[in-house]
């Protein structure tokens, strides 16, 4: 399992990730919260979820400004931060991704 998350782009950076019994998981705070968004998926395609397209996208907007004002030194995120944001995000892009399935459905079949 730790071979397959190596794939994940991640920076690994051992204070963002979060540590179970001492020692940092294999992927930082941000992107495990992101894939634990994902698993919204499978609940968001089986249910016929439909919104504006906006709505994705403004769900991602706390993710980046998180990520870019700790990346321009503006300021110091956390983990508690990281985790809600990235979160957030991944749930977005699981409505996102359900939205253009169903959409294309709709679209195919009339």
């Amino acid at each position: 399992m730790k071979e397959l998350m190596m794939f994940i782009p991640c920076h690994r950076i051992p204070e963002r990730c979060l540590h179970i019994k001492g020692k940092p998981m294999p992927l930082c705070t941000r992107c495990f919260a992101i894939l634990l968004g994902y698993m919204f998926v499978p609940v968001a395609v089986l249910v016929p979820l439909v919104v504006p397209l906006w709505l994705p996208f403004l769900m991602a907007v706390p993710l980046l400004m998180d990520g870019f004002t700790q990346r321009w030194k503006w300021r110091t995120s956390t983990n508690t931060l990281r985790f809600f944001t990235g979160l957030l995000f991944g749930i977005g892009q699981a409505i996102f991704i359900s939205t253009v399935v169903w959409s294309i459905a709709s679209w195919v079949v009339s």
